[in-house]
């Protein structure tokens, strides 16, 4: 009986040290601030730079109207030592016409159907010396000196580096919503672990990687179903010392605007994190038996469930206690607090432009985040594509973020 009691209790101290971790970070990181030094090579003048090869992969599937505006954000960089790979999988292809000789289009002949293969296939066509490369979703923009930063974080030894993803536009209720979660996530994912030196977790676009630390990762069947970034960074972290976070080094994608697209979203992610939680568990374990503290910190964070979860387990804690124990149940309401507080203070201090609206509507997101799970078992396929509808180009997102 004692064993079951004592199981329960470092499962509830587990499963309650991710709603802890928010509050823990932003203290950590308040107070180490005034004696931190700038991580960023950005800010390290004067130093002459090697000028890297990158290859810019663009994996398309069954839709081309966001591509002239990506390929056009691409030409306009400061740093031009680039070569663009489209993969256009299952596209209609015959209205793209692009002049600049560094600009490829593919075509596969058999349809790929996964972001995995559509990837590979545009490895398998890089040119010769190409040495860092960077994925892509077609309805990403890249500020125009995204390379060059990029450019300044490989001079400084870094063997990934995820970019810093920005919204083109927060109009409607949703992309708020949408935003301020990507925002909390944000600051606990990379900008808290890159202040204590710990590698950031991964995207699966805006993420740069040397193509030789690339070449060693082994995908395996159900990374073609979607969610295959949690594997990528589950190898990449084990391959370099550290992850890095560029902030300076700024992309845009479009935020879904509506509820059906949130909700289809939320599925397939939540979709992932169960389907890759045993990776998750061995990078942590990986970590723990070699004494790395930066992969196992990164893995304890992969097996971290989604945080609406996190908060719904809390509240079935909090019943359970009120009937059971009462210290469990004080305990749950106390993480619970400490969990909404970092939420708050880390969405108003670190949203950009200070665009907090999105605030008011949580209990909506949340509402559709558990609509979410309940759609779980929906066919794999009609979930793997979130829909996009705006199609910007990158001087009218510039424009309108000065605005």
């Amino acid at each position: 009986m004692d064993t079951i009691i004592y199981l329960s209790v470092i499962i509830q101290l587990a499963l309650a040290s991710y709603l802890w971790l928010p509050i823990i970070l932003l203290i950590i990181s308040f107070i180490l601030k005034p004696f931190r030094r700038s991580v960023s090579p950005v800010c390290r003048p004067g130093k002459s730079l090697k000028a890297y090869k990158f290859g810019i992969i663009i994996t398309a599937h069954r839709e081309t109207k966001f591509l002239p505006p990506i390929v056009d954000s691409i030409l306009k960089q400061t740093y031009q030592d680039f070569h663009v790979y489209i993969v256009a999988d299952d596209c209609d292809i015959h209205d793209l016409h692009f002049t600049d000789e560094r600009v490829h289009l593919y075509k596969p002949e058999i349809a790929l159907n996964t972001n995995t293969r559509s990837i590979q296939y545009a490895i398998d066509h890089f040119l010769p010396g190409t040495e860092v490369m960077v994925i892509f979703d077609p309805d990403n923009l890249l500020h125009p000196n995204f390379l060059e930063v990029m450019n300044n974080y490989y001079n400084a030894g870094y063997k990934a580096v995820q970019a810093n993803l920005n919204p083109k536009s927060i109009s409607s209720i949703y992309e708020k919503m949408d935003n301020t979660g990507a925002t909390f996530y944000s600051f606990v994912d990379r900008t808290a672990r890159t202040a204590l030196g710990l590698s950031v977790n991964m995207w699966g676009c805006g993420v740069s990687v040397v193509t030789e630390v690339y070449a060693s990762i082994k995908y395996n069947d159900k990374s073609d179903m979607g969610g295959f970034d949690k594997h990528m960074q589950a190898e990449i972290v084990q391959h370099v010392p550290v992850i890095a976070y560029a902030p300076e080094a700024i992309f845009f994608d479009e935020k879904v605007s509506d509820a059906r697209n949130l909700e289809l979203q939320r599925t397939r992610w939540i979709n992932a994190y169960f389907k890759f939680l045993p990776e998750g568990l061995k990078v942590m374990l990986t970590g723990i038996f070699s004494g790395n503290v930066n992969v196992a910190f990164f893995g304890y964070n992969l097996i971290r469930p989604p945080y609406f979860l996190e908060i719904l387990i809390a509240l079935g804690f909090v019943i359970i206690g009120f009937f059971t124990h009462q210290t469990m149940m004080l305990f749950w309401i106390g993480s619970l607090f400490a969990f909404l507080i970092s939420f708050i203070l880390i969405t108003l201090l670190f949203t950009p432009g200070k665009s907090t609206s999105g605030l008011w509507y949580m209990p909506l997101f949340f509402f559709h985040q558990i609509r979410s799970i309940l759609k779980i078992n929906l066919n794999k396929r009609s979930i793997l594509k979130t829909e996009h509808f705006k199609v910007l180009y990158i001087d009218d997102v510039i424009l309108n973020s000065k605005t």
